[in-house]
C-alpha cells in the first residue's frame, strides 16, 4: 500500500493575488514583516508591487479615512516631537507607529525631556496647541502667556490686571481658530480666539465674548465644539461655541452642590456631584440620563497598586530629574526643541493586582469590611469618558473604571434598575491607589487623563501611567508585560513633590505633560541677601514638564 504525501503550496503561487491581498489585510505587521523576508517572492510582492496597498490598511496604520497620503498624517496626531513630520511612505508611517507603540508598552521605556519655565512663575492650568505649535497657561499670580513651543520664547500674553490668579483655562480648535476660555473675578467667562490666521502674528488672541451668569460658576469644559458650565446651584449652561458670538442652547437644571468638575461627550455632560457620584445630562435637552454610583461596587471588583519603591538605591529618577532641571536653569535660553537627554530610568514600574491589599496581622474579612464602609462616604471628583469608557476619580484614593459606562446609569424612572446593578457588577472595577502605610492622611490628585487605553493620575510625589487591556480592563499579571503600569517623578526632587500638587497633566499621542515642581533662580543681579546667602536666589516654582516616548 502506498501512502499520499500531501505537499503545501506557497499560498503566493496557488492563490489569486486578491485573495493574498485580502489575507493580508488581517494579518499582523510581524507576519507580513516576516514574510517579506522568506523569500524575494514575498519580498517583491509586499514591497514593491503591493507596498502601499498593504501597508496603507487600517489594520496596518492607524489614520482616518480621509487621509490619501501618509505624508498628512502628522496633521491628525497630537505630537510634540514631530515624530510623524516628513514620512514618506506608507510602510515608514506603520514602521513609526509600531515602534512608537512598543516603547509606550515597554516596561522602561526611553523618554527624553523638555521644560518650559514660564515668566519664573508658577503655572497654573496650560494647554499645548500642536497645530500652531504653542502653549497657553495661566498663571498662580496671574495673567495668562502663549509661548513658542519650539523655541520657549514669549509669543503673546496678557497682564495679571486683565487675568486673575488662579484662573482656570480651557481652550479647543473651534472652526479652525484656536479658542481659549477664562473665567474672571465673579462668575463670567471670557472667550478669546487666536487671531487672523493667514498673515497674522501667531498665538496673537482677540476677545470675542464675555459670558454673565447669575449664579456661582464651578467649572467649564470646552470640547464637541461646546462649552459646559457648572454651578453649584442647581444650574448647568450649554453654549453652542460655533455661534458668534457664542450662544446658550441649553440650560440645564439639576441637583445642588457640584463641585465643579466635569466633562463632555458628544449629547452629553458628566457632572461631578461629590458623595452623589457622577450625574449624566443631555447636552440637547438637559434631560437627566442617570447617576454612576461607585458605591454600589462589591469587594470583589476591588483591585489595588504594588507602590514603586522609590527608596530603591537602583532608582535614579530623582537625579535625572534634578539634573535636567538645573540644566535648564542655567541656559539662558534653555533649549526646548526638540526634546533632550534620552534615558530608560525616568519611570519606575508598578503593579495593579486583585482584590485588597493583605497586610500581616489583620483579618482579610474586615479590611473588606473597612474598604466597603469608606467606599460609602467617597467624595467624587474628576470625571472623564473616551468612548465606551468612562473613568473618575475620588479624594480617598480611588479610581473608578468603567466598560461601556451607558448601560451603568441608574435611577432614571422605568429603567430596570437590576439592569443597571448588574450592568456594574460587569464593567466596573475600582482601583485603591491609597497607600497601605497611611491611607486616612491620603488625598488623591485632583487631575485625570484617559487616552489609548492609559489613565494619568497623581499620587503622592508622582504620577502614575496606568496601563489597561483592549477591553478596559486593568493590564494584571502576565498581561501587565505587554502593558505596563509605571511612575514619573511629578517634581525634580521628591520632596519638592510633597509640596506642590499637579495643576495640570495630560497623555498625548507621542507625550504626558504636566506642570512640574523646579526650583528657580534668579539673575546675576540678585545673587546674594543682605545677609550675603547666596542660596537667597533660589525659589520654588512650577514648570511645564513633557515627557516624549516618541523614539529617535
Amino acid at each position: 500500500m502506498t501512502g499520499s504525501i500531501s505537499i503545501s503550496k506557497d499560498p503566493l503561487v496557488s492563490l489569486p493575488p486578491e485573495i493574498v491581498l485580502r489575507i493580508l489585510d488581517f494579518s499582523p505587521v510581524s507576519t507580513v514583516a516576516a514574510l517579506t523576508c522568506s523569500s524575494r517572492d514575498w519580498h517583491a510582492f509586499i514591497d514593491r508591487t503591493h507596498r502601499e496597498l498593504i501597508y496603507s490598511n487600517i489594520f496596518k496604520t492607524e489614520h482616518s479615512p480621509s487621509t490619501r497620503e501618509a505624508s498628512l498624517y502628522h496633521h491628525e496626531v497630537q505630537s510634540f516631537s514631530k515624530y510623524y513630520e516628513n514620512t514618506s511612505s506608507w510602510k515608514e508611517l506603520c514602521k513609526k507607529q509600531t515602534l512608537l507603540r512598543r516603547n509606550w508598552a515597554s516596561e522602561a521605556p526611553t523618554t527624553t525631556e523638555s521644560i518650559f519655565t514660564i515668566r519664573r512663575e508658577p503655572v497654573w492650568r496650560f494647554r499645548p496647541d500642536f497645530k500652531r505649535r504653542f502653549i497657553i497657561s495661566t498663571s498662580q499670580f496671574g495673567g495668562l502667556e502663549v509661548t513658542c513651543m519650539d523655541t520657549g520664547r514669549r509669543l503673546w500674553g496678557l497682564s495679571r490686571d486683565v487675568v486673575r490668579p488662579y484662573a482656570h483655562l480651557e481652550y479647543d480648535d473651534v472652526d479652525g481658530r484656536g479658542t481659549a476660555v477664562w473665567d474672571r473675578n465673579g462668575d463670567s467667562l471670557e472667550i478669546w480666539r487666536t487671531a487672523k490666521e493667514d498673515g497674522g502674528d501667531r498665538g496673537v488672541f482677540e476677545q470675542i465674548a464675555v459670558l454673565h451668569h447669575d449664579c456661582e460658576t464651578r467649572g467649564y469644559q470646552l470640547s464637541f465644539k461646546t462649552l459646559c458650565v457648572v454651578s453649584s446651584q442647581g444650574q448647568g449652561f450649554v453654549y453652542d461655541m460655533l455661534q458668534k458670538p457664542p450662544q446658550l442652547v441649553t440650560h440645564v437644571k439639576m441637583e445642588n452642590n457640584a463641585v465643579g468638575h466635569l466633562y463632555q461627550d458628544h449629547d452629553c455632560v458628566l457632572y461631578s456631584l461629590g458623595t452623589k457620584g457622577f450625574h449624566v445630562h443631555s447636552k440637547m435637552t438637559g434631560e437627566w440620563l442617570g447617576a454612576i454610583e461607585p458605591w454600589k461596587c462589591s469587594p470583589q471588583q476591588f483591585y489595588y497598586i504594588d507602590h514603586p519603591d522609590l527608596e530603591s538605591s537602583e532608582n535614579n529618577q530623582d537625579s535625572l530629574a534634578l539634573a535636567s532641571a538645573v540644566q535648564s536653569m542655567r541656559e539662558s535660553e534653555p533649549t526646548v526643541f526638540p526634546p533632550r537627554w534620552p534615558s530608560r530610568g525616568r519611570s519606575v514600574p508598578l503593579s495593579i493586582q486583585p482584590g485588597i491589599r493583605p497586610l500581616l496581622g489583620h483579618d482579610l474579612g474586615d479590611m473588606r469590611r473597612q474598604q466597603l464602609e469608606a467606599l460609602q462616604d467617597d467624595d467624587w471628583g474628576a470625571g472623564k469618558i473616551c468612548g465606551n469608557l468612562m473613568v473618575g476619580v475620588s479624594r480617598g484614593g480611588r479610581v473608578i473604571i468603567l466598560r461601556n459606562w451607558r448601560d451603568c446609569l441608574s435611577g432614571l424612572l422605568g429603567v430596570d434598575r437590576m439592569r443597571a446593578a448588574g450592568a456594574l457588577a460587569r464593567n466596573a472595577v475600582i482601583i485603591q491607589c491609597a497607600p497601605h502605610d497611611d491611607p486616612r492622611n491620603f488625598d488623591l490628585g485632583g487631575w485625570l487623563s484617559v487616552r489609548d487605553g492609559r489613565i494619568l493620575v497623581e499620587v503622592r510625589d508622582q504620577v502614575y501611567i496606568l496601563a489597561l487591556n483592549t477591553d478596559g480592563s486593568p493590564a494584571t499579571g502576565e498581561q501587565a508585560h505587554k502593558r505596563p503600569s509605571y511612575a514619573v517623578s511629578k517634581s525634580a526632587t521628591a520632596r519638592l513633590g510633597s509640596a506642590v500638587p499637579v495643576s495640570f497633566m495630560a497623555l498625548y499621542d507621542d507625550c504626558v505633560m504636566y506642570t512640574y515642581a523646579v526650583v528657580g533662580m534668579h539673575g546675576e543681579e540678585d545673587a546674594e541677601d543682605r545677609h550675603g546667602n547666596p542660596y537667597s536666589r533660589l525659589f520654588l516654582t512650577k514648570a511645564v514638564r513633557v515627557l516624549s516616548f516618541a523614539p529617535s
